[in-house]
């Protein structure tokens, strides 16, 4: 059964909050790597580091590292050292809070970087289910997946450390499916879809927020395992929505025969792509000036175009690119953020704090998401009347699509900088930089092409963009070893190749116009 579309707003208000809570929060990262060091997670890291890994040079400064009884020293970020009794379970975890141990911060940033592709691959899968089974069918899968991952990540401890490398994997697969099933709720708006997308996106952005709570708590004396399970048995709420609120199929375009409409679209516009940038020779040039005539017989039946056309079609394929360079930009800072910091900050209290202020910044991507949907449908409207249904769908894109490129450059160039005071525009340039990020990536795809195609479509780009996103984890090498600045340096060129899919597209709609071809129903 169809949803009814006088609830609509009712509807995306549910969307939301189930995004918020329980979306994305794999991208809570930055706390949590926090609370697992708090609690000792691969601390026996930090303990062969202060044994082997730094003894002959402190043995040069006349400093030991040494057991003695139940009390231990070791060397700490400030270069001292400090003495903890080896008893004691809180003191042990507050000094190797402290400690420099590169070993361990290796370790967990590996976890960032498996959980991340994962959480890409879980995307393509969802997708594929999404296309095949329906609604329904993928969002019991994402609860099963996101009630193990809660357990798995609540159970983690010292002892039992690696339980983190599925938990915090299994989270970040049961999260998305609620933005990908969440957004069809925007083919019921005739007006703002992309507004819609965006605000789903903002508030899966905003989720990050949720795992700083858990921080919050754990410095209040309750444990990570007491937060986990609480967030994993709210997670069965979803299943009112689930059963009462979306089909178990697929939700349809909002105007009757809009769904064909847009099949026509695409496929016009995949032919004319094609034509433009030389992949069409004269015959098929002929050929589709042929079916124009035809066109409104098409467009009284539901026929959709190939997948295959979509996904070979520039429009998809740059696209992909694009969301690539992008998150992996993306996923550095969230993955190095805790390393960043302790590189440039004393105290590990000093860490906390900004720590505290990135996510709590993050949380307001429930706010300047929206404005990337906005400044998309305010471009529709700039760009309704051009002659080229080409322009008219490529267009709007353009601008948001470019500014999103210049967001991640100005990142890269403000990371430059080993000065506290410039952390704070960093934090709300992350903000907006990911909220432009996603909420295009999913927009542009939901305008673009089908929406029975989106899920498939959606999954594929994330997972093709998350292998990408495995250099993430190169790149922390890199910084361990040179620092974080030439890496920084590096990335400012790498995320201006992204501009080239803004560019094309313009390139794409320019020519289109100037040869007045004109294609719509």
């Amino acid at each position: 059964m169809a949803p009814d579309p006088r609830f609509r707003y009712l509807y995306v208000i549910w969307a939301v909050l189930e995004c918020l809570f329980f979306g994305g929060l794999l991208y809570g990262w930055g706390s949590l790597v926090f609370v697992l060091k708090e609690i000792g997670v691969y601390s026996e890291m930090c303990d062969d580091y202060a044994k082997n890994g730094s003894l002959s040079d402190d043995l040069t400064l006349g400093v030991r590292s040494s057991t003695i009884s139940s009390v231990r020293y070791s060397i700490i970020g400030n270069g001292s050292y400090a003495e903890y009794n080896t008893s004691s379970p809180d003191a042990a975890g507050d000094t190797r809070q402290n400690l420099e141990c590169p070993e361990r911060d290796k370790r967990l940033t590996l976890v960032f970087t498996i959980g991340s592709m994962m959480f890409c691959a879980g995307c393509a899968v969802m997708g594929q289910i999404n296309f095949k089974y329906g609604t329904r069918a993928t969002r019991l899968c994402a609860l099963m997946c996101f009630t193990l991952g809660g357990l798995l990540t609540g159970f983690t401890s010292h002892e039992v450390p690696w339980l983190i490398f599925p938990g915090l994997s299994l989270l970040g697969i049961g999260g998305i499916p609620l933005l990908m099933t969440g957004t069809q709720f925007s083919m019921l708006f005739t007006k703002g879809s992309s507004t819609v997308v965006a605000l789903l996106s903002g508030s899966f952005d905003a989720s990050s927020g949720v795992v700083l709570i858990f921080k919050l708590l754990h410095e209040q004396g309750i444990s990570l395992r007491s937060s986990m399970l609480v967030i994993t048995g709210a997670h069965f709420l979803t299943l009112i929505s689930t059963f009462f609120f979306l089909p178990r199929g697929f939700i349809s375009k909002a105007r009757p025969g809009l769904m064909a409409e847009d099949a026509v679209h695409n496929e016009a516009g995949v032919e004319l792509i094609g034509r433009i940038s030389g992949h069409m020779d004269k015959t098929d040039k002929e050929t589709e000036i042929e079916k124009e005539p035809k066109e409104e017989t098409k467009c009284k039946g539901k026929k959709l175009p190939p997948i295959k056309s979509c996904i070979m079609s520039p429009t998809y394929y740059l696209h992909v690119i694009w969301l690539s360079i992008l998150q992996l930009r993306f996923y550095y800072f969230l993955g190095s953020l805790n390393a960043w910091l302790n590189s440039m900050l004393n105290t590990k209290e000093e860490v906390s704090y900004f720590t505290n202020v990135c996510l709590f910044t993050m949380m307001c991507g429930f706010i300047t998401s929206p404005m990337a949907g906005l400044v998309y449908d305010i471009h529709k409207r700039i760009f309704g009347d051009s002659r080229s249904q080409l322009r008219r769908d490529l267009m709007p894109a353009v601008p948001p699509l470019a500014f999103t490129s210049v967001l991640g450059i100005a990142l890269s160039v403000l990371q430059l900088f080993d000065n506290p005071s410039v952390l704070y525009p960093t934090f709300i340039f992350n903000t907006v930089f990911r909220s432009f990020i996603y909420s295009m990536g999913a927009a542009y795809i939901n305008v673009m092409f089908p929406s029975e195609y989106f899920g498939l479509l959606y999954g594929l780009m994330i997972i093709l963009s998350g292998i990408i996103s495995l250099a993430q984890y190169i790149l922390f090498i890199w910084a361990e070893t040179y620092g974080f600045t030439v890496v920084n340096g590096f990335l400012i060129a790498f995320m201006a190749t992204s501009l080239v899919h803004p560019f094309s597209q313009w390139y794409f709609c320019r020519r289109a116009e100037s040869e007045g071809i004109i294609q719509s129903c």
